[in-house]
């Protein structure tokens, strides 16, 4: 039977492509919700016998479910007279079953009755609790079977969040960004409501309609709102700024190397490099060395703790003038408008920090968001401030944010520019003449 359904492009690749698990995230009225459940209905008559779970963290009664949004779906597709609506689960053609449950008060024993589901659908995935997923996602075992999550981001440390958007599951996962500019069915209220929201508190109006997160905590080091307001505004350098290259270097399994450019308060123009994938060291140095030959580098800072230290004495075999910095020694400078750092990294992270509010411009990338927007801050014994290490982050399941500290390297130590220099020693050799000098 040919099913009429209405999906907007966002959601291809979690329509043609089969994975274990899918995702959609992003802000209010990108239509997320009714594509799953459109696509749990054609699930319901083109898979005979698929058992289909909606689950939430908390369902204290069926009203808490997507059972109303599947229900409606039915009948706008016009299919209404292959199904049997009951009042707890939605009975389809040839034996197919949707069912609705809370995971908060399931256990190991009771999530059983689970197990012969081919599909699991939850929605508001970003009030899953650890506890919840590490349940179900082993006791999802039939060969074939899928999950898949919808979700507003709230907090970068949502369990769904880390598991799905700050993981690589390879082809075992397909995640999709969906927002309202991708709708193609928008409406005019909706609209109306966006056009409130956009003209009162933008940080508000960020997490709900553009998928952006939450402020974590009162201890966040740096926030959302100064992010994006850096991502916003136009990016510009003066001849006279240095170019300097920061570049961190990946010490445990799942941290990236990463190589940042950055001139004066233009951290944009020179994309980051980004090494997802293990690089040996000597990699590294080929591509800091190849990075130096294509743009006049007037400092180059490298994080020398661990492995890094290995970077930086190829880099000085070379002949390459190049500045270690430990990230855990004690901070050697002040900077003006912060408080005083315990260490060198938070001491870069401050500097950072200052330069974003006053005028400094980054890219407009998700990922560089949830590295600068990741860590948090305590004060230690000297009341100076101590920047969360990247360990810590870990065990709260916020991942490593080392695209971040590539771009806090270059704060390291005041720089110089020599464009100035150059440009005028290039004057002085084309007005040489070999015979008046």
């Amino acid at each position: 039977m040919q099913v009429k359904t209405q999906t907007a492009e966002a959601f291809a690749p979690m329509w043609e492509t089969s994975a274990r698990y899918k995702g959609a995230w992003g802000g209010r009225g990108s239509g997320k919700s009714w594509d799953r459940a459109q696509a749990i209905v054609v699930a319901m008559i083109s898979r005979p016998g698929v058992r289909i779970a909606c689950v939430r963290e908390v369902q204290n009664s069926i009203k808490d479910s997507v059972y109303q949004l599947i229900v409606d779906s039915i009948q706008r597709m016009g299919v209404g007279h292959l199904f049997n609506v009951v009042e707890a689960e939605i009975r389809g053609p040839n034996g197919s079953i949707c069912i609705f449950k809370g995971m908060k008060d399931q256990n190991a024993e009771s999530v059983k009755s689970l197990e012969g589901i081919d599909i699991v659908w939850w929605e508001e995935a970003q009030t899953a609790q650890q506890r919840s997923l590490d349940i179900l996602r082993p006791t999802i075992r039939k060969e074939g079977s899928e999950l898949w999550f919808t979700w507003n981001p709230r907090l970068r440390s949502d369990p769904i969040d880390v598991f799905l958007r700050q993981t690589d599951h390879g082809a075992d996962a397909v995640v999709v960004e969906a927002q309202w500019r991708d709708n193609p069915w928008f409406s005019d209220t909706l609209e109306a409501e966006r056009q409130i929201d956009l003209k009162g508190d933008p940080d508000r109006y960020a997490h709900i309609w553009e998928g952006a997160y939450e402020a974590e905590s009162d201890m966040q080091f740096i926030g959302g709102g100064m992010v994006r307001r850096a991502a916003a505004r136009e990016a510009y350098s003066e001849m006279s700024d240095a170019q300097i290259m920061g570049v961190d270097v990946a010490r445990f399994g799942d941290d990236r190397s990463v190589i940042y450019m950055r001139r004066g308060r233009d951290a944009r123009s020179i994309a980051p490099i980004v090494f997802s994938d293990k690089i040996d060291t000597m990699q590294l140095v080929g591509h800091v060395a190849d990075m130096l030959g294509r743009h006049h580098v007037d400092a180059i800072f490298v994080d020398e703790g661990g492995v890094g230290g290995g970077v930086v004495d190829r880099l000085r075999q070379m002949n390459i003038n190049v500045v270690g910095v430990n990230f855990g020694r004690a901070s050697d400078r002040w900077i003006q408008g912060a408080p005083k750092a315990a260490n060198k990294r938070s001491e870069m992270w401050a500097s950072m920090r200052e330069w974003l509010r006053d005028g400094g411009a980054i890219p407009d990338d998700r990922d560089l968001e949830m590295d600068l927007t990741g860590p948090l801050y305590k004060f230690d014994v000297n009341n100076a401030i101590f920047l969360e290490k990247k360990e810590d982050m870990k065990k709260r399941g916020v991942r490593s944010s080392d695209i971040a500290d590539a771009l806090a390297l270059t704060f390291a130590y005041p720089v110089t520019g020599r464009a100035l220099q150059r440009a005028e020693d290039d004057r002085l050799d084309e007005a040489y003449d070999p015979v008046w000098g």
